[in-house]
């Protein structure tokens, strides 16, 4: 243990330390499009993650029902308490999606809010005043993805110009336009013209010490968010309020742009490249609404510079996307906005994959991030933990487990180990962390029988329900084949596999050339090769290999290890993650992650697959493959812009917070 604190200590005193939360004002002209709403939901899970403290909400179109409606979005997240303001002199707006806030089931609301029932919403100016006066000198983020009704009337005010200058860090904007859009050179986005005059006040006034950043049009539909995550992802509760207001919006045919969802990103995240940024200048509002961008005159820039632009006009940037940029992103705000709040541990409803996890935790670090990432799929819905079998002779292997499946919140799933596998004596130090943790089962002899648990829990289900992910040694699936009928089941191991399995997925092998090597010997293969080899002859099910390639390509990266998992401290994950890897910084490959992410999502189109063929194993441990149209196997392919989206996929699922209710 002592080894391990000095890791940590070391952490510390290199200067890696997880990230501040970042105050937000969110200033929302939520009435017509759905994706202030989406920005919203995603501004709660960036809270419960703790990188932002919500300071309160600014409303900038006029509609009776978007202050209730935003009251109910904070309700739903655990938060009734975010204070609502709502602007003076607003453009009016119709809205598709807000009356659902005064939908009911029996006598009760069916997303409980105060605000137009007991209490109303306080005026915007005053209540961006007060928090700003409250927050310290520098450091909050305003986020504004509607009109500028609200923010120039701040500055307006007596001291409010003085008041953003000594309080504000930075503004996000979704605003303007600065690519051409479906050939138009002019093109009028709908925040600047729907209030032209405060947008160009915004503009011309905003402090000149207070940086502006401008995601515009060309951003938000470059990215639009998927329908069929809409679909999918939101059924963790019988009635979600952003599912239903994206429907109401947009219906079930569309995928919407992400324009504000943009701005939110940025601002919580400005230093993990999601975006790119231009040069440095400053943007200027015309009479029609046009947004136009002047490069200063003083950054370096080679071109001509605009005889108007004012020297040293530094303020403002924009941001850029290029192809795997808008990969990733996309990616982050499906997985952020989708994710359930912190207040719910458990689904209501049934997961769409039953899952068993067969693994040989205490090797690598990827067995405990692909572990937890299961678990962060089971609170999205998605997948179920059914058992976890280890393949990793060694005490401490199950105990781990048990420990990792305590930490997040199910105790109860069972634990099986290995008997008479290999690696007895090779352990890494993340497994002494289990003695730090609750659990149950104390070690490997105390566990239940791998095969007897898996052949329990498989008769136990209905058939070809049951997705297989293994991700270690092939000992226990092997055992399961050879196994004879019992009191649990009367059909050997091979007929009970063929009747309730529906795939196996499996980390292992590979088929690409691995370093200049044509015939690698993948470690999980040739280390326990007699297994490998009668798992690959005889396995009845459909089987997906993700390959050594995969996980190399996509590794998990050091800045999510260092500010996603602080909640709650300490974390398991994160501590077992340095004490496996104390080089600083080290991105890991995502090798058992990879089978996971297919597993839970066959058709999300993360990984291209091979042709049906068939895999063999030779009796030095390589594997290959050989394609003939109708074969038990295939294997994953994944080019550079889909290891973007894999990546950053990996990254949110396995740091879905822990909930603490």
């Amino acid at each position: 243990m002592k080894w391990i604190c000095l890791v940590v200590g070391w952490l510390g005193a290199a200067g890696w330390a997880g990230a501040a939360a970042v105050p937000v004002i969110f200033d929302t002209d939520i009435t017509g499009d759905c994706d202030d709403v989406l920005a919203l939901a995603m501004l709660h899970t960036l809270a419960d993650r703790g990188h932002c403290e919500i300071l309160g909400v600014t409303i900038s179109k006029e509609n009776p029902l978007a202050a209730p409606f935003v009251d109910a979005v904070n309700t739903f997240y655990g938060r009734p308490d975010l204070p609502i303001g709502v602007g003076e002199n607003l453009p009016p707006r119709e809205s598709k999606y807000l009356e659902i806030v005064n939908e009911r089931e029996g006598d009760d609301w069916r997303y409980p809010h105060d605000i137009g029932v007991g209490r109303e919403p306080e005026k915007a100016v005053p209540l961006l005043r007060r928090l700003l006066e409250a927050a310290e000198d520098h450091s909050v983020a305003v986020i504004q993805v509607g009109v500028a009704t609200n923010l120039a009337q701040l500055l307006a005010a007596k001291g409010g110009r003085e008041l953003v200058a000594r309080k504000v860090n930075h503004l996000s904007v979704m605003a303007g336009a600065f690519e051409t859009i479906n050939s138009n050179n002019h093109y009028l986005e709908a925040n600047v013209i729907n209030d032209i005059p405060a947008m160009q006040a915004l503009a011309q006034q905003w402090p000149d010490e207070v940086p502006v950043v401008w995601s515009g049009f060309e951003i938000g539909i470059a990215m639009p968010y998927p329908r069929l995550s809409i679909a999918r992802d939101f059924n963790y509760v019988p009635h979600h309020i952003v599912r239903e207001a994206y429907l109401k919006h947009s219906g079930p045919e569309h995928d919407r742009p992400t324009w504000d969802l943009t701005s939110v990103l940025y601002s919580v995240y400005r230093d993990r490249d999601y975006f790119g940024l231009s040069e440095p200048g400053r943007v200027r509002v015309e009479a029609d609404g046009f947004t136009v961008f002047q490069v200063a005159r003083k950054n370096g820039w080679q071109g001509p510079v605009p005889k108007d632009a004012p020297a040293g006009s530094v303020r403002d940037r924009f941001l850029t996307l290029t192809a795997a940029q808008a990969e990733r992103t996309r990616e982050a705000l499906v997985q952020l906005v989708s994710e359930p709040p912190m207040a719910l541990r458990e689904p209501q409803g049934e997961a769409r994959e039953l899952v068993v996890f067969d693994t040989d935790m205490g090797n690598d670090t990827d067995d405990v991030l692909a572990l937890a990432m299961l678990h962060g799929l089971q609170r999205r819905g998605v997948t179920k933990l059914l058992a976890v079998t280890s393949t990793k002779d060694h005490p401490q292997s199950v105990a781990f487990i048990d420990a990792l499946n305590t930490f997040y919140g199910r105790p109860d799933v069972p634990v099986g180990a290995v008997r008479g596998g290999i690696n007895p004596d090779v352990s890494r130090p993340y497994l002494q962390l289990a003695q730090d943790y609750p659990h149950d089962v104390a070690s490997g002899a105390e566990a239940a029988d791998a095969v007897t648990l898996l052949r329990r829990t498989l008769a136990a289900q209905e058939d070809r329900s049951v997705t297989l992910v293994q991700v270690g040694f092939f000992h226990n699936l092997a055992a399961l084949l050879e196994s004879a009928p019992d009191e649990v089941s009367v059909l050997n191991g091979e007929e009970l596999v063929k009747k309730k399995v529906k795939q196996l997925v499996v980390m292992a092998g590979a088929f690409q050339t691995i370093h200049f090597n044509n015939r690698y010997r993948e470690y999980n293969v040739f280390k326990d090769v007699l297994p490998a080899r009668m798992v690959a002859q005889r396995w009845p099910t459909p089987m997906v290999w993700s390959g050594f390639e995969i996980g190399i390509a996509a590794t998990f990266p050091w800045q999510s290890v260092v500010e996603d998992f602080e909640k709650p401290s300490p974390n398991l994950v994160k501590q077992a993650y340095l004490a496996y890897a104390p080089e600083q910084p080290h991105d890991r490959p995502t090798w058992d992650l990879t089978a996971v992410l297919q597993a839970a999502y066959p058709d999300r189109g993360y990984f291209q697959l091979s042709p049906p063929g068939r895999v063999t194993v030779t009796e030095d441990g390589a594997t290959f493959y050989a394609a003939d149209g109708k074969g038990r196997d295939r294997y994953l392919i994944m080019n550079p812009l889909a290891a973007a989206r894999v990546r950053e996929a990996l990254t949110q699922l396995v740091s879905d917070p822990v909930p603490t209710h």
